[in-house]
């Protein structure tokens, strides 16, 4: 155990230090968000602003960033998903395509194509991102959504797949592939409480949100397995930051 923190400090405190920050910012932003029945529920319990922020904090920094982390690192290294991050020339150029894609797909692309079938998904274009919203974005979903989804969940489902099919063999790449394909479902799938607290399901809606959160985890999971989890941070977290900054300018 010594060991693995010594060997591990420097990733495990960045994690630690970027879900606090961004919990932080997402928890006033989540706050900021909710329904007027919904902080009446809160202030009848005795809860405020910065109880749900530090909440927030500690929910991303500890529980869904540390200990995660932690586990995930020991499940991938098993499974040789895991991979000191280094500079690598194609794997930065396939990162910055996909983030600028990603983040053309969140805007304009969300407003054009799913703003014109849902008022609920036009109505988000009305408003600017707040600064909180920015940096919760960029640092949870570009960190600790990829230490859940990825070096976590990915490497848990590829582990289990070995143990189960492939106890003496050697894996076959499809094993990666078919683990990337769930956890990004999965990813998908986490968005819909969110989307449920706001509004009404629709068809529509839960089309939207596996095709655009879906088809971001098969590109995160696919810059995980080929270059390593940092490349899928940056492209998570810049996303978020390019298309955040696209509203800051055109809305």
């Amino acid at each position: 155990m010594k060991k693995f923190f010594k060997d591990n400090w420097k990733f495990l405190l960045f994690v630690l230090i970027g879900g606090l920050v961004g919990g932080y910012f997402l928890g006033l932003y989540m706050f900021d968000s909710l329904s007027p029945d919904m902080l009446k529920q809160i202030e009848e319990q005795n809860g405020n602003r910065d109880l749900v922020a530090i909440s927030s904090m500690i929910q991303y920094g500890i529980i869904y960033g540390v200990v995660l982390a932690a586990v995930g690192i020991i499940f991938s290294k098993k499974v040789n998903l895991w991979k000191e991050f280094k500079f690598d020339k194609k794997g930065m150029i396939v990162t910055i395509i996909f983030t600028v894609i990603g983040a053309l797909m969140l805007f304009p692309g969300d407003k054009i194509i799913f703003g014109s079938l849902s008022t609920f998904v036009r109505d988000q274009y009305y408003f600017r991102p707040t600064i909180a919203k920015i940096i919760g974005g960029f640092l949870v979903g570009g960190i600790i959504e990829e230490v859940m989804l990825r070096l976590f969940m990915m490497s848990l489902i590829t582990l289990l797949i070995k143990m189960i099919f492939y106890k003496k063999k050697e894996m076959s790449v499809y094993i990666y592939v078919i683990a990337n394909i769930i956890s990004a479902l999965l990813f998908a799938a986490g968005h819909i409480p969110s989307t449920m607290a706001m509004t009404s399901l629709t068809p529509v809606l839960i089309f939207r949100c596996f095709l655009l959160n879906g088809g971001f985890g098969l590109c995160f999971g696919y810059l995980y397995r080929k270059y390593g989890l940092g490349y899928a941070m940056l492209s998570h977290g810049f996303v978020h930051l390019i298309a955040d900054t696209l509203m800051l300018i055109f809305i």
